[in-house]
């Protein structure tokens, strides 16, 4: 199954798209507060209607209650843009509905039937079709008065408003627009500081940060993840180039070690060719025996070569629970056995540890062939194993000067050689590898003065 392609990062232009939103609230607020402010004007001039329509009820009430005749009455509630119509308890109709700009003196309509006025029923609507609003009251003496107002006004007064706001909610969307642009781009200058500072280290000010003021905010948190990884970039250029400076080291020290070994071989090859079968006995032996020697001891510094290269990955351990006593005085077996006139001794209690058998093995080797090239050449190196607790240790001392406080870390560097040491056989990566395996176990190689000691968890 195949992982699809990951999309690119979207990257419109974020000062466009803030505008684009920040206006688009803008709008819609501005919008909202004009219809708002229009709905709440026509109701209050609508209110403004009603009460106008009541007032003049209560008028044409108070000059019935007081005696008026109806021609008073409909000429006292009629006025500019109201027209007031009054039908009498005899079915007499006084004024009409007609809305007019200036309300005329009122006249009665003639009879349509000699002495009984006008024929009963309802009044005639108004003469106009303008929007009005229409009140019908029952007045006390049982007489209906209806007095219509026209409301065009309000829809004038609307339109009016809006012909106001309109112009003045675009003028405020450019204002707003602008005001947004500037505060926009001034927001917007951290990331131009980042993308400064990024094309200032593509040129090779690696030195350069944005060093927030705040950390705590959106961009104090981009500006230090951004030094974050600036730091960890500079640290892994730095551990790179400190990686290469100890490769160009070792390889030149390893191409300086095998040199020794292959010259003598060569040397010695080249003496046993020019002497031929006249060569003495003796002098063949010996030369024979310095080309084994050499090889061999070229053979011992490419095999730590090749241990140590295998070190730099992650050492995998094949842990068993054994006995470090035993192990101990296998290594110490075999030390007698590579160099006859040497004496290990191996002293201590029997520990039992979850460990990888042939690396313990080897730290061991590397440490007691540390100790006899340094010890003197009767000297003893004593092994001893001991429980600690929640660890196992094993001390490695020999006979010799020991090593000064200056050099008890250096020595477990690369291609590190002493020298105090009695014979030039080593290769300087015992140490290291030892150290190495060690800590892959959870332990460590230290040297504490006046021996090696190991340790490893229990």
């Amino acid at each position: 199954m195949t992982t699809p392609p990951r999309r690119g990062l979207r990257t419109g232009s974020l000062r466009l798209r803030l505008l684009v939103s920040v206006m688009s609230v803008v709008l819609v607020l501005l919008v909202g507060i004009v219809v708002a402010t229009t709905v709440l004007l026509q109701r209050q001039l609508e209110a403004s209607a009603g009460d106008s329509l009541a007032g003049r009820t209560a008028t044409a009430q108070q000059l019935l209650d007081n005696g008026a005749d109806p021609t008073e009455i409909v000429s006292a509630t009629q006025g500019e843009n109201v027209a007031a119509q009054l039908v009498t308890t005899d079915g007499r109709i006084v004024g009409d509905l007609a809305l007019r700009a200036t309300t005329p003196p009122p006249a009665l309509r003639p009879p349509t039937t000699p002495g009984d006025g006008p024929p009963p029923g309802p009044p005639p609507g108004p003469e106009e079709t303008r929007p009005t609003r229409v009140s019908t009251t029952t007045l006390t003496d049982g007489s209906v008065l209806t007095v219509a107002v026209d409301t065009s006004s309000i829809d004038a007064v609307q339109r009016q408003l809006l012909v106001v706001l309109i112009p003045l909610v675009l003028v405020a969307s450019a204002v707003a627009a602008l005001l947004m642009a500037v505060v926009v781009g001034a927001s917007l200058r951290p990331l131009r500081s980042m993308t400064a500072l990024a094309r200032s280290i593509t040129r090779g000010n690696r030195g350069d940060r944005l060093a927030p003021t705040r950390s705590d905010t959106e961009l104090g948190e981009t500006a230090t993840a951004f030094d974050e990884m600036l730091d960890e970039l500079e640290g892994a250029e730095a551990r790179e180039r400190a990686t290469a400076d100890r490769t160009r080291q070792f390889v030149d020290d390893a191409a300086h070690d095998l040199r020794t070994p292959v010259a003598g071989i060569s040397a010695a090859a080249e003496t046993l060719l020019r002497g031929g079968v006249d060569t003495e006995r003796d002098v063949r032996e010996r030369l024979l025996a310095s080309m084994i020697r050499e090889s061999r001891r070229a053979s011992r510094l490419i095999d730590d070569l090749l241990m140590s290269a295998r070190t730099d990955d992650d050492v995998e351990l094949d842990r068993h629970d054994h006995d470090l006593l035993a192990l101990a005085r296998a290594d110490a077996d075999r030390a007698r056995l590579l160099a006859p006139d040497s004496t290990v001794v191996v002293t201590g209690e029997s520990v039992v540890a979850p460990v990888d058998a042939a690396r313990l093995a080897r730290i061991l080797a590397n440490l007691t062939d540390n100790a006899l090239r340094h010890g003197p050449p009767d000297g003893v190196v004593t092994v001893d194993v001991r429980d600690a607790g929640t660890t196992a240790t094993i001390r490695v001392s020999d006979e010799g000067p020991g090593i000064g406080a200056q050099d008890r870390e250096r020595i477990f560097d690369r291609m590190v050689r002493l020298d105090s040491a009695r014979t030039s056989e080593g290769s300087g990566l015992g140490l290291t590898i030892a150290r190495t395996y060690a800590r892959a176990h959870g332990g460590d190689v230290v040297y504490d003065g006046t021996a090696f000691v190991l340790s490893v968890p229990r």
